[in-house]
């Protein structure tokens, strides 16, 4: 038996029937149940020559999903056919590493404990992450907090909890694991061994004690000119180096400078400043220190003590490659291969913690879990995955170029992994209060939780035939009008008035192609708030009604509001939601 497609091909029923039970198994297999709508819409895509027949094969896919709902897994594994291979991270996606053997790659994150961690950190620990386990390596954890005056105990624990979580989902989304790091190294503990360090640089005659101020500093390394410090005995410079150390100095009136050239192309590589005084306690350690390392010489000696092979850095730090370098020379230290990427913003939202701090302190942002700002907090509690954000990095690889980015291609990931999991809900913002007539109560409404994944049916109980809808549903409505109010009735519009809007039972009540509206009980209704981010300066707010299930919700469930978009329980009293997108 043939269906007919157009006046002059067909298509055979048999081989119509085997697609459906092919694609019915699979959507049973995934999802417990196979949903007739998500097979129906497979097989369209699979085969679009049947798109006019539509309304013939609608009772088939039915027909056969009532089988295969029937059916064992071990049936439905025959009839779904050998399962699809999962796409694994792919090597030729990234670029191979130069000089790296599998087994021995020892790479590292190395933030600093001076704020909450943002998108742009998570790129720092996802690049090094995903190459460290795609060479079978070791993948360290460093936090470099030589600043102590921007350092709190508050940001080591931020920055171990939320990287963690964005580990755990590389592991669940790319398949690599173990998605945690293999050592975590505090760099303040290692203050001893660099004052070590320090002491063997000066008495080899490459590093100097000055006392210039700041500004003159600036000056002479801008035009070139030898520090009159530069000739001090090496005697001399053990001597001050003490004082430095002891505190006889204040902050600001000596540091360590390496001896390098001061005519170099490289503006860094003129005698650059290797140790300086802070007069500030360290989150730690407290005022066991006051003399700390500068960014060129931490990292470069503790990723070679360390046994860091390949070290990632934002590409800003390529011009300090060759000062580090210099350090590794003089140590006498191993070197390793230095990697920058580009750095990434994002469209209209500051990524950088001088911006964000400033809009925090003067209350414009609630705080670093804004959800209109990109920290880590921020997107997790704006219910942006961590799935979702692991993905996203995969996908623009390791590039050195800079890339601003809009959000809604993040969002547009979110939307894929977030659409089979989270149930749907009816909410009416703004709402205007509409009577039913003809309507029967108490009535039971059945309405789906999800359009084409089987989650079963909610059912509302309305007690009298009072509902509230969105006023802007009835923009654009007439009296007369026919509408479906979801999962309860069709009505005819009877009468639109400023605060009430009146609706009859209609006689037929299978009307195809006529407005969906949601609606919510006037008794049983459940108050509540949708906060939508605009800018990091801006939001909007929308009170309304849902349905009487939203009082159920917990903090943190991910649900989508139907017609609105997706969104994240944020408090339960009142019920204050925060829209993740659409």
């Amino acid at each position: 038996m043939f269906l007919a497609v157009g006046s002059s091909k067909g298509v055979r029923l048999e081989d119509v029937r085997e697609l459906i039970t092919k694609l019915a198994a699979e959507n049973a297999l995934k999802y417990g149940k196979a949903s007739p709508k998500a097979v129906l819409g497979k097989l369209i895509a699979a085969k679009p020559e049947l798109k006019p027949k539509i309304r013939d094969i609608i009772s088939l896919v039915e027909e056969v999903v009532a089988e295969i709902n029937t059916l064992p897994p071990e049936a439905l594994n025959q009839l779904a056919g050998p399962p699809k291979k999962k796409k694994k991270p792919s090597e030729r996606k990234w670029p191979p590493l130069e000089n790296a053997e599998e087994g021995k790659v020892v790479t590292r994150v190395a933030p600093e404990p001076n704020g909450y961690p943002t998108l742009g950190h998570a790129k720092g620990l996802l690049v090094p992450f995903i190459y460290a386990r795609l060479y079978k390596g070791k993948f360290l954890l460093r936090f470099e907090d030589t600043n102590p005056r921007v350092e709190r105990l508050e940001f080591y624990e931020a920055i171990r909890e939320e990287f963690a979580t964005l580990l755990e989902a590389a592991e669940k989304e790319l398949g690599l694991g173990p998605g945690k790091w293999d050592e975590e190294i505090i760099e303040s503990y290692h203050i001893p061994k660099m004052y070590e360090l320090a002491e063997q640089l000066i008495r080899k005659g490459d590093a100097y004690v000055c006392t210039c101020p700041a500004h003159i500093v600036r000056a002479k390394r801008k035009s070139g000119e030898i520090c009159e410090h530069r000739g001090h005995s090496i005697e001399t410079n053990l001597e001050l180096w003490e004082k430095m150390l002891s505190g006889e100095f204040r902050e600001g009136e000596a540091h360590l400078r390496l001896k390098t050239d001061m005519r170099h192309p490289n503006l860094t590589m003129r005698d650059p400043g290797i140790f300086r005084i802070v007069e500030a306690p360290h989150p730690i350690h407290g005022d066991k220190y006051r003399v700390y390392p500068v960014y060129d010489f931490s990292i470069s000696v503790m990723d070679s003590l360390t046994g860091v092979t390949h070290a990632f850095r934002s590409k800003e730090f390529e011009p300090h490659v060759e000062v580090q370098l210099a350090i590794l020379r003089k140590l006498g230290l191993r070197e390793y291969e230095m990697i920058q990427f580009g750095r990434i913003t994002v469209e209209g939202i500051p990524l950088s913690k001088r911006y964000i701090r400033p809009l925090i302190e003067s209350g414009i942002l609630e705080g670093w879990n804004d959800p209109r700002i990109p920290t880590l907090r921020g997107l997790f509690r704006r219910g942006i995955l961590p799935e979702s954000i692991v993905r996203f990095f995969y996908e623009l690889g390791p590039s050195k170029v800079d890339a601003t980015v809009n959000f809604d291609t993040i969002a547009s990931i979110n939307r894929k992994i977030l659409d089979p999991r989270v149930p749907r809900y009816m909410f009416v913002p703004d709402p205007i209060r509409a009577t039913i007539e003809g309507l029967d109560t108490p009535t039971l409404a059945k309405v789906q939780v999800h359009p084409e994944i089987d989650m079963g049916i909610r059912e509302i109980v309305l007690e009298e035939p009072l509902i509230y809808i969105s006023q802007q549903d009835i923009r654009g409505l007439n009296v007369g009008d026919e509408i479906r109010l979801r999962g309860l009735a069709t009505v005819n519009v009877r009468s639109i008035n400023p605060d009430e809007i009146s609706l009859k039972v209609s006689e037929e009540q299978k009307i195809k192609g006529l407005k969906i509206l949601q609606w919510a009980p006037l008794k049983g209704g459940v108050p509540a708030r949708l906060f939508i981010p605009k800018t990091p300066y801006s939001y909007e707010m929308l009170g309304g009604y849902g349905e009487p299930e939203l009082a159920n919700l917990k903090n943190g469930d991910l649900i989508q509001l139907l017609r609105l978009g997706f969104a994240r329980v944020d408090s339960k009293s009142p019920l204050t939601l925060i829209l993740s997108h659409k």
